[in-house]
């Protein structure tokens, strides 16, 4: 039997050292080696989701086309607001221009009517000078009154101050290129050139008033003249008991009288410009009102 023993230790020599074997010198199992290899696939995994070199999805022609439209449509967009904004800006004042302009052409209007009046009155007033300086043999009474029409009319002048806020700031900025009506604009044109025409004969009224004041110190004493203040002509004048020319030379008086008709004439032709002018006005402004919507 003893046989029997060793030889079955003998057969299985291997089986009986794997069995006394320690634990921590046992082989590496299957599990291990999964897990090994699980975690190295996730590391792999998770490498190449970070990598910048990993490749991305490329875009298209219709995705930059529709960036592009969005963009050159917000450009496009804001300049139109822009625009419009200007526009409005730039209509308004060309509204407040307007309204400037008809309350000018009032003020004009009230104007004209006054300096017309006070030149028809000078005119009939050198009409009658004239009548009386022709008017001969001279009396005291026609001597006063020849002293009278000469002091009050003959060396005043009566002109025009036209209002020209408006014209002379929309000249100086270019604003008339706001005016957008070419009716609108030619009116307002013309209208100035009017005005300018008319303050041109200005120089006109105050040569012939200037030369005939030359030509009256000649005639006319002064000395009459001296407590004059514009509302008491005809009592100081009736004061004296005799007045006299300081001289009777016929050429002289002639001269004088030439002159008289002269500047006559120019007042009662400045009349008539300041009357054509006074009655465009109306016209004018009641245009401008209605294309302006002022009313």
């Amino acid at each position: 039997m003893t046989d029997n023993t060793d030889e079955e230790h003998l057969d299985n020599p291997t089986n009986n050292q794997l069995e006394n074997v320690p634990d921590e010198l046992a082989p590496i199992t299957d599990t291990e080696s999964i897990n090994s290899t699980q975690e190295t696939e996730n590391m792999e995994v998770h490498h190449h989701a970070h990598d910048p070199v990993a490749p991305h999805h490329k875009k298209n022609w219709k995705s930059y086309f529709w960036e592009f439209l969005m963009l050159f449509l917000a450009v496009f967009c804001g300049f139109l607001a822009e625009y419009q904004l200007e526009h409005v800006v730039e209509h308004n004042r060309e509204k407040q221009y307007i309204e400037s302009m008809v309350e000018e052409l009032n003020t004009d209007s009230i104007r004209l009517s006054r300096i017309i009046d006070l030149n028809r009155q000078q005119a009939a007033g050198f009409d009658s000078l004239l009548m009386n300086v022709y008017h001969k043999p001279y009396t005291d009474s026609s001597i006063k009154t020849l002293y009278y029409l000469h002091k009050k009319y003959s060396t005043v002048i009566y002109s025009m101050l036209f209002s020209k806020a408006t014209i002379t700031q929309l000249k100086n900025s270019g604003g008339l290129r706001l005016i957008r009506k070419k009716a609108a604009a030619d009116s307002i044109i013309k209208y100035d050139v009017f005005s300018q025409h008319i303050e041109a004969q200005d120089e006109g009224l105050g040569y012939s008033g200037k030369l005939l004041f030359e030509l009256s110190v000649k005639l006319f004493d002064s000395e009459y003249f001296i407590n004059y203040n514009g509302s008491n002509l005809k009592e100081i004048l009736n004061s004296f008991p005799k007045l006299s020319l300081l001289t009777n030379d016929e050429k002289l008086i002639k001269e004088y009288a030439s002159l008289a008709m002269f500047k006559r004439n120019i007042i009662k032709s400045y009349i008539n410009q300041l009357t054509t002018l006074q009655n465009r006005i109306p016209g004018i402004k009641q245009y401008l009102e209605q294309e302006y919507h002022l009313n």
